[in-house]
């Protein structure tokens, strides 16, 4: 598996690292998709993607934003 990173921020200015899981099997996603990278923040909860440099926390609703 490959793993690669990069950081988001919230509307409050909190940064947190997101994992790039890639060629993670779909029942480990927990999806029927077999194809794409997983978004994990680093305390384990998955991420929706919803453009480029924008995720969503699903339990939450919270919106981040990819910084360099």
């Amino acid at each position: 598996m490959n793993t690669d990173y990069f950081f988001v921020q919230d509307a409050a200015g909190t940064r947190c690292r997101v994992d790039v899981l890639r060629a993670v099997p779909a029942l480990e996603r927990g999806t029927h998709q077999e194809h794409g990278p997983v978004y994990q923040l680093e305390d384990g909860t998955m991420l929706r993607r919803l453009d480029r440099d924008t995720f969503q926390v699903p339990g939450t609703g919270a919106v981040i934003s990819r910084v360099d």
